[in-house]
């Protein structure tokens, strides 16, 4: 009876043993389980997330570009030109391009969350200093077409001068700018390329 009694016990422990270890493996099976399927949640977050931004960046970007080509053009051409005519019309395309730029920057915040996502080498502090150096070429290009406007014969000529070193400096520093923001568009395809082909 003794010995029926202790089978009965072992019995017993060993199925209540089982059960714990059943109850164990499914714990853990589910556990691991919902981690992958958070990690995966996560990562097609990310991914939808770099790609929201990276459409963006390519939007923005293709924007900005052709403005910067157009207006590289009017400048080359604004130093051959010299009547009253020609110049209010370098102004006043040269005013329309920096209200479409700013109105870029300003419509387009995720276009500023680029550097979170990918690794371009245009970072946001480079921007802020290139926008100080774009906005004090304008500033010094205004002050010289409204003074060309006032001015006649030598001083007229004196300030054309001057203003010819301006149009060639805005040239050759949006020219920096365009070249810059295409070798970023490359940057952000080929990452954006590289995560759809490990996903």
């Amino acid at each position: 009876m003794a010995d029926n009694s202790t089978l009965v016990a072992v019995s017993a422990f060993s199925g209540l043993a089982g059960a714990l270890f059943t109850q164990l493996i499914n714990l853990a099976n589910t556990y691991f389980t919902d981690s992958r399927k958070q990690k995966f949640e996560v990562d097609t977050q990310l991914r939808n997330k770099k790609m929201e931004i990276g459409e963006s960046f390519f939007y923005v970007t293709g924007e900005k570009l052709t403005a910067i080509k157009k207006n590289i053009a009017f400048w080359k051409n604004g130093n051959k030109f010299r009547t009253d005519k020609s110049l209010e019309f370098l102004y006043k395309e040269t005013a329309k391009f920096n209200t479409y730029m700013e109105k870029l920057n300003a419509d387009n915040w995720k276009f500023n969350l680029i550097s979170l996502y990918f690794d371009i080498s245009f970072t946001n502090e480079e921007v802020a200093r290139s926008n100080e150096r774009s906005h004090e070429l304008y500033l010094s290009y205004l002050d010289l077409a409204e003074g060309i406007r006032n001015a006649a014969g030598e001083a007229k000529e004196a300030l054309f001068k001057r203003y010819a070193v301006v149009l060639f400096d805005m040239c050759d520093h949006y020219e920096e700018i365009y070249n810059r923001l295409e070798h970023d568009m490359g940057i952000v395809r080929t990452q954006l390329l590289g995560d759809f082909q490990n996903s």
